[in-house]
C-alpha cells in the first residue's frame, strides 16, 4: 500500500474516532461557518432541539427557532470570535424539547484554516442546571443558617439575662443555664435530624420529658395526632415544656414519686381555620399554690409562646395540679399532610 493510501486510511480512522467521541458525549457540540450557519451538530444538540440534522443543516440560530434576543446574542459573539481570534464563554437558559428550560454553559472557539484565518467557530455547551440549582440551594442554606445563628444567640442572650436576674446565687444560675442550654440543644438536635424542615410534636414532648422519667414512660402520658412543627415553633415549644418540667420537678407533680403529667393535643375548630390545642396537666402531686413571683420560665410560657407560636398560652395553678393550655393556628389539612 503506497503512502497516499496510508494517509487516507489514517485520516478516515481519525475522522471516525472524532465522530464517535462527539456523538457519545452528553455535551452539545457544534460548528458555525462565518455566515453563522450550523455546519455540524452532534446528536445531543439535535435531541435538545427535537430535530434531525436534515432539518437543521446550514440554518442560523434564528432559523432553528431561537428567541430573537438569543440569536442576536450569538450572532454578536460569533463576530467577536472572528474579530478577536479568541474564545468567549457564557451562560444562557434554553428550552430543551423534553426537559424544559435548562441552564447551559457554552464556549465558542475559533477554528483556524491553513492560511491562519478564522474559517469556522466551534462550540461546546454543557447543561449546568443541577449545579446552578445546587448553588442556589446552598446559598439559601447559608442565609437560613445565618438567620438561625442570630436567633439562637438572641435566645441565649435573653435566657442568660433573665436567669442571672432571677437566680439566688452563681451556683443556682449555673445550674439553670446549663439545663436551659441543654433543652435548647435537644431542640436543635431534633431539627438537625430532620434537616431543619421541622420537628414532630410527639418527639419534642418526649425529649423534653426524658430527663424526668424514672423508667421509660412511667411519669408522662404523651398522646396526640401527628403534627410537624416548623423550626421556630419547635424550639419555642421545646423550651416551654422544659420550663414546665423543671417547675413540676421542683414544686409540682414531678416532685413526688406518685406525681404524673399528661401532655395531650388535638385540633379544635374548622378544617381550614382550626387550632392545635395542647394541654399540660399535672396530677397526683402536692397541693398547688400560686407562685408569689413569676420567674423566667413562667414569663416564657405565658408571654414568649404567644409571640413565637402566634397563639395563646394560659397557666392555671389549680390546687389539684398545674395545668397549661397552649393553642396555636394549625389548619387540620396541613397537619394531615405532615402525617
Amino acid at each position: 500500500m503506497d503512502a497516499p493510501q496510508l494517509d487516507q486510511n489514517a485520516m478516515a480512522a481519525k475522522l471516525r474516532l472524532y465522530e464517535t467521541v462527539l456523538q457519545a458525549t452528553p455535551d452539545l457540540t457544534y460548528v458555525f461557518d462565518r455566515q453563522h450557519r450550523f455546519i455540524y451538530a452532534n446528536q445531543a444538540l439535535l435531541n435538545m432541539w427535537g430535530m434531525r440534522w436534515e432539518e437543521a443543516a446550514y440554518k442560523t440560530c434564528l432559523e432553528i427557532g431561537y428567541e430573537p434576543w438569543h440569536a442576536a446574542m450569538h450572532d454578536e459573539e460569533i463576530e467577536r470570535v472572528i474579530a478577536t481570534r479568541q474564545p468567549i464563554r457564557g451562560e444562557v437558559p434554553f428550552p430543551h424539547v423534553t426537559l424544559g428550560v435548562r441552564i447551559y454553559d457554552y464556549i465558542f472557539s475559533p477554528v483556524f484554516g491553513p492560511d491562519g484565518e478564522v474559517e469556522a467557530i466551534a462550540g461546546s455547551t454543557r447543561d449546568i442546571t443541577q449545579r446552578k440549582q445546587h448553588e442556589q440551594h446552598m446559598q439559601l442554606l447559608i442565609n437560613e443558617l445565618n438567620h438561625r445563628v442570630k436567633n439562637t444567640l438572641a435566645t441565649v442572650q435573653s435566657m442568660t439575662l433573665h436567669t442571672l436576674r432571677n437566680s439566688a446565687d452563681v451556683a443556682d444560675a449555673q445550674d439553670k443555664m446549663e439545663a436551659r442550654l441543654m433543652a435548647l440543644s435537644d431542640a436543635h438536635d431534633i431539627l438537625t435530624r430532620e434537616s431543619w424542615q421541622g420537628a414532630e410534636l410527639a418527639e419534642v414532648a418526649r425529649v423534653a420529658a426524658a430527663p424526668h422519667q424514672i423508667t421509660d414512660g412511667d411519669r408522662f402520658d404523651i398522646s396526640g395526632p401527628v403534627f410537624m412543627l416548623d423550626p421556630r415553633r419547635a424550639v419555642a415549644l421545646s423550651m416551654a415544656l422544659h420550663e414546665l418540667c423543671t417547675n413540676a420537678a421542683k414544686y409540682g407533680a414531678l416532685s413526688v414519686p406518685a406525681g404524673r403529667v399528661r401532655i395531650h393535643w388535638d385540633w379544635l375548630g374548622e378544617e381550614e381555620a382550626g387550632l392545635l390545642d395542647l394541654r399540660w396537666e399535672e396530677y397526683d402531686g402536692p397541693a398547688v399554690r400560686p407562685p408569689e413571683r413569676h420567674g423566667f420560665g413562667t414569663r416564657l410560657v405565658e408571654r414568649g409562646l404567644k409571640y413565637d407560636l402566634g397563639g395563646e398560652s394560659v397557666l392555671d395553678y389549680a390546687p389539684e395540679g398545674v395545668t397549661c393550655r397552649i393553642t396555636m393556628p394549625a389548619p387540620k389539612s396541613v397537619a394531615q399532610e405532615s402525617a
